[in-house]
């Protein structure tokens, strides 16, 4: 079976069968052999198998098809390991059976003797150079491994490589005598931002320009380019040409990896008919230009940790912040015991809990939980836990409260957040609990008496979450009385929405299964139901806020 192996360009080391009476090659996805490279037509050649034996045919493509460096002009035989050349593509032909990929170590030996063949081909562009050309003011290789060893100093001695890159330039011209004008130029946010220009002759720079359409052909194609007449290779951008007045010109793309997109470019380019780029001098760029991409990486990943680094610093300050909103101590109030949890899903949360005493021997308990995680959802808390005790504070009744509070928080429907509320006052004389519900979870209330957990009131008076409500919305309200040991528990959506690692929920089952699985005292109930969530998520990331506020009678 006959093959082809891709020595140079695209899938370059791999090998492929011909197999079929017609193969198309070309950049289309559609044709046989792919070759996604912009300087391919998009049917560029075929190859046809005509009573056992190859041909191949070029299809009038722009840049031509070449076997062993000849032009094809009609159809041609193929024989055993001949060099196809298409573009910046080498190709080899073999009729006998497959042969293996070359190893690695081998396929960098490869191109380069691809290169080497290629020399010897007519003026064309994308890393090839007639063999011809003339070559003028060429430094000695001394004073251009001097220049690599300067360059590579200061770029290790830096973590901003575009302060030295004016250094680069001026160093380049001392090397590469026939440049008139160079420019670095790099990729943000999908525009070419040059760096550095720099022109020969003082006072050129504000008129200096660069072929936008051959830069970025360099950065499609992550190749070199050298060209001894841009006007003459790329006949497609000539009135580009034209306008930046380029004659030889040459780019090395800015990467670390081959299969990475460039950071940017590295021009070089003449105004001189008679000045011309080499071979060796493209070889020199792409050592400049690689060691120039590995520092501009460096630098960063660099700034890029730094930043991390000041971020994480802000997030644990705001972390002790918010922590500083939460009580630091439990009630004291006879025959009660009280128990809390509270554990961000992020270094910030929107969770939140507050014990605020009241006048008449009374007690507000507020758990609420602000819709999203993260910062905003945090700053956002801060203003509920300041509101939510002002209101309580200055409202003769819980509902009351709940409503002015929702008032307040119109704003946050503006920023598309929301807020959920589980209200509740204690009357530490009566023991009665006023329970107000803002779109919140119902709490669970355990009766010593009968044994049951339940939720403490009906669904049917849950109100709208603050923010969504209207202004002056006004809320229901449910009472229960706590008998010696019962106990009221109320959680935020954290808690059943656990999720463990085939993306379960806890769950309320979950939840009265851990509360059934030992003794119903407030501190062994609630320290057993976190336990049990925390077993439920474990080796998962944890999903959202949790909190826990819990209070019975002893």
């Amino acid at each position: 079976m006959a093959v082809i192996a891709f020595l140079k360009g695209a899938n370059q080391g791999s090998t492929m069968e011909l197999q079929g009476e017609k193969i198309v090659v070309g950049r289309n996805a559609d044709c046989g052999v792919v070759l996604n490279v912009p300087a391919v037509s998009r049917e560029h050649a075929v190859i046809r198998r005509i009573q056992g034996k190859f041909y191949i045919e070029d299809m009038k493509s722009r840049n031509g098809t070449f076997v062993n460096n000849k032009e094809v002009s009609t159809r041609t035989p193929l024989k055993d390991n001949d060099r196809i050349k298409i573009c910046d593509n080498l190709l080899a032909f073999y009729d006998a059976a497959p042969r293996p990929p070359l190893p690695l170590e081998m396929q960098s030996v490869a191109a380069d003797a691809a290169v080497e063949e290629e020399e010897d081909d007519s003026s064309t562009v994308e890393a090839t150079l007639s063999g011809s050309s003339k070559q003028i003011l060429e430094a000695q290789p001394a004073e251009k491994l001097a220049m690599l060893f300067e360059i590579a100093a200061d770029l290790s001695q830096t973590l901003n490589p575009e302060e030295l890159f004016p250094k680069i330039v001026d160093s380049m011209f001392k090397v590469f005598r026939q440049a008139d004008r160079a420019f670095i130029i790099l990729e943000e946010d999908d525009k070419l931002l040059p760096k550095v220009i720099r022109t020969r002759r003082a006072g050129d720079e504000e008129a200096a320009r660069f072929s936008r359409k051959i830069v970025n052909r360099c950065l499609e194609n992550g190749q070199s380019i050298l060209s001894e007449d841009a006007n003459q290779d790329f006949g497609d951008l000539s009135q580009s040409i034209a306008d930046c007045r380029i004659r030889s010109v040459m780019l090395a793309p800015l990467m670390n990896r081959p299969d990475s997109r460039p950071l940017g470019v590295i021009q070089l380019d003449t105004q001189d008919r008679f000045k011309k780029f080499t071979q060796e001098d493209l070889k020199l760029l792409l050592a400049v230009a690689g060691q120039s991409a590995a520092a501009l990486e460096n630098a960063r990943l660099h700034t890029s940790m730094v930043a991390r680094a000041g971020l994480e610093r802000d997030l644990k300050l705001a972390h002790q912040v918010q922590l500083s909103f939460l009580p630091k101590k439990m009630p004291l109030v006879e025959g009660y015991e009280f128990f809390t949890f509270y554990e961000s899903a992020q270094e910030v949360g929107g969770d939140y809990y507050d014990f605020i005493p009241l006048p008449n021997n009374r007690l507000g308990v507020m758990l609420g939980d602000v819709a999203g995680k993260g910062v905003p959802a945090a700053l956002l808390m801060a203003k509920v836990s300041s509101d939510a005790r002002f209101c309580t504070l200055t409202e003769k009744t819980l509902g009351a409260a709940v409503s002015r509070l929702n008032d307040q928080m119109q704003e946050a429907a503006l920023l598309d957040r929301f807020v959920t509320l589980g209200a509740c006052l204690l009357d530490c004389t009566t023991h009665e609990v006023t329970i107000v519900n803002a779109g919140h979870q119902p709490p669970i209330l355990y009766r010593k008496a009968t044994g049951k957990l339940e939720e403490a009131h009906s669904r049917d008076i849950i109100g709208l979450p603050l923010a969504v409500a209207d202004e002056g919305t006004q809320y229901e309200i449910a009472t229960v009385t706590l008998e010696p040991g019962d106990f009221l528990l109320v959680f935020s959506d954290g808690v059943p929405d656990a999720k463990n690692k085939l993306d379960k929920d806890f769950g309320p089952d979950g939840m009265f299964n851990a509360l059934r699985a030992g003794p119903l005292d407030v501190r062994a109930s609630c320290e057993r139901l976190v336990s049990s969530v925390k077993q439920h998520y474990a080796g998962c990331k944890q999903h959202d806020d949790i909190t826990i506020v819990c209070f019975g009678r002893v």
